[in-house]
């Protein structure tokens, strides 16, 4: 049996590798969709992994699976399609530091969907992340207008949607498991439908264009099996177990470093150089991603005062 700080630090090592890996999907994303067609890519990619996830764990499915947890991962689907769809052609119009920081906000976002849904009011510090990442972003924004000949401020826009869908799934995933349904359940009936939507968009903008008639090189194949297992499959496992051993507030901290990991692989490979004002950007919206989620170190600090 492993103790009690065994135990936080492995499940810290699965969410800091989650963490990584996703950090890693924004480039090769970026170069992935560069030179083959988006909704192929991202078909592949969900399609691969929830057959995997299906075949692994399908005794669990077997008795876990209801009506119920099947059409509510199909609802989920429905929010992480758009959220991808949108989020994929952001990073086409712009780069992978820039598509990263600002899907992150959806951190900084989910208190106010939290108001609105359950009538939770948001407390103190969610309103100065919120402006401090409104901020942050204006920045990014500015920064933007200096690079020529590119669509990266409506990139920007197309990946603060995204964000939007992301914190809206984190909204629907939490009003879910108050219905008690299996998480690994629904993981794979979301996985199914963002699989699904997207075989069918490439089906029928893709196909008829003649974009599908390529021949992939061995680079090409590789790349989308890193998305499909190092940046899906793998990190989902990690996020899954790790989240049951980790301190939330340690869990908090470990994940919201995925967009920092996505400039800094950038950068190393050459993708994009960063600028002084990008930087100063990034850092805000960083900060303010700190805030809304070390919520419960502040509560903490709180508690010893008193």
């Amino acid at each position: 049996m492993l103790s009690e700080k065994k135990k936080d630090l492995l499940g810290q090592s699965m969410l800091f590798g989650a963490t990584l890996l996703w950090g890693t999907s924004f480039l090769v994303l970026k170069q992935t969709i560069s030179v083959l067609p988006m909704f192929f890519v991202i078909a592949i990619r969900f399609v691969v992994s929830g057959a995997l996830l299906g075949i692994i764990l399908c005794k669990r499915l077997k008795y876990k699976l209801t009506k119920k947890t099947f059409l509510h991962g199909l609802i989920l689907g429905f929010v992480l399609a758009l959220a991808y769809i949108t989020q994929t052609f952001g990073l086409d119009m712009s780069t992978p530091s820039r598509n990263a920081f600002l899907t992150s906000s959806y951190c900084v976002m989910c208190p106010f969907f939290v108001w609105l849904v359950f009538k939770k009011r948001p407390k103190a510090y969610n309103v100065i992340s919120a402006v401090l990442c409104i901020v942050g972003i204006g920045i990014i924004a500015l920064s933007g207008k200096k690079e020529t000949g590119s669509n990266v401020l409506l990139g920007d826009g197309l990946t603060l949607i995204a964000a939007v869908c992301f914190g809206f799934q984190i909204i629907f995933i939490e009003m879910f498991q108050k219905q008690n349904d299996d998480p690994i359940s629904l993981l794979f009936s979301e996985l199914i439908t963002v699989g699904i939507i997207f075989t069918i968009l490439c089906t029928c903008f893709e196909l008829p264009t003649g974009a599908l008639n390529i021949k992939l090189t061995t680079e090409q194949i590789l790349k989308i099996a890193y998305l499909t297992f190092a940046c899906t499959v793998l990190p989902q496992m990690f996020q899954l177990f790790g989240q049951r051993f980790a301190s939330p507030n340690h869990a908090a901290l470990i994940l919201s470093l995925e967009a920092v990991f996505g400039a800094i692989f950038s950068v190393i490979f050459g993708e994009e150089k960063l600028s002084v004002m990008l930087i100063i950007g990034f850092a805000v919206v960083f900060i303010a991603i700190l805030i809304s989620e070390l919520k419960l170190d502040f509560k903490k600090r709180k508690n010893i005062k008193e």
